[in-house]
């Protein structure tokens, strides 16, 4: 099968393509890009394809010229070589990061609705998070397996809606700290968004539990026992999850009474390390509303613990 997106290029379009990488190279720092190892190397593929875009289609030499019709026309080459909604929703949000640091562009690119184009994967409805009994049954499935670093991302992530990346990037001194201010300081985040999390009676319980039984390890580090680097460390544990979730996910594909219930309108989906920030956001809200705050306010409170300050994404979080 081919690669999707395999554009080829002729040795004048090859210069092109050069030239233009090269601003991106200056521009674009992806060393210092909050987004995550997956999510910067999508940002990379992306801006790569663009700019071969650009060379094929248009000649184009410089970013500064870029606009709308340059957007729309790689949309649509995107979309015809079979590239997904959500890959070109990144890939867009790279181009315009990209253009917000090119000094004197000459034109202001619109949103992806004012170029005709909508993400149209179906989020709201979908219940992506975990069930307390599915959290339990993991972390007591991890524990028997030795697998101490399974067992408290996913108790921290559940406690505290950590991502992945945020989870396993914490040290013993942030531990400690959170422990003596009762708040867990995020300031190193995909979105680049530092948050202040309440620490509750649960995690303040994991903390300690890691700092006893970590005591003597020396590292500062938590997380990279199974993995010399970061990167590795957070993969080993969503392999973890890929490799043992049928063993621990309870099947709520064929109840429709659930479904119900829970006002889900699709097939619940294999649970991944990401939904236990959707069962965090869901409690947290659902606490909000018992305690007779607005359902706009509940919204906001919970974005601003995520640290991404959206009210779509929330919504996307909380299945509605």
């Amino acid at each position: 099968m081919a690669k999707k997106r395999d554009w080829q290029l002729s040795d004048k379009q090859e210069n092109i393509f050069k030239n233009l990488w090269s601003q991106v190279a200056k521009h674009f720092d992806f060393r210092t890009h909050n987004q995550g190892y997956r999510g910067t190397e999508r940002y990379r593929e992306g801006l790569r394809a663009f700019c071969k875009h650009l060379a094929i289609e248009y000649q184009s030499k410089n970013f500064r010229n870029i606009s709308d019709k340059h957007l729309q026309s790689f949309i649509q080459a995107s979309k015809a070589d079979g590239m997904s909604p959500k890959s070109i929703k990144t890939e867009l949000s790279a181009i315009r990061k990209l253009h917000t640091k090119i000094p004197d562009t000459r034109y202001q690119l619109s949103e992806n609705k004012d170029l005709g184009y909508t993400d149209r994967r179906k989020n709201r409805g979908v219940d992506r998070a975990w069930q307390d009994t599915e959290v339990q049954r993991a972390v007591d499935l991890a524990n028997n397996m030795d697998r101490k670093d399974v067992a408290w991302s996913i108790q921290i992530a559940r406690n505290l809606g950590l991502r992945i990346e945020e989870t396993t990037a914490l040290t013993r001194t942030q531990l400690r700290d959170a422990l003596s201010r009762n708040e867990l300081s995020l300031r190193t985040t995909k979105g680049g968004i530092p948050r202040d999390i309440p620490m509750n009676e649960r995690s303040r319980q994991i903390f300690q539990e890691i700092l006893r039984e970590t005591d003597q390890s020396g590292k500062d580090r938590i997380f990279t026992g199974h993995g010399k680097t970061h990167h590795e460390a957070f993969k080993s544990i969503q392999n973890w999850i890929w490799n043992h979730r049928e063993t621990f996910q309870e099947d709520h594909k064929k109840d429709s009474t659930y479904l119900q219930i829970l006002n889900i309108d699709e097939e619940r989906p294999n649970l991944t390390f990401h939904g236990l920030r959707h069962a965090f956001a869901r409690q947290q809200y659902e606490q909000r509303i018992a305690n007779r705050v607005s359902e706009l306010e509940a919204r906001t409170e919970v974005s601003n613990l995520l640290g991404h300050g959206r009210d779509d994404v929330t919504r996307i979080y909380l299945a509605k």
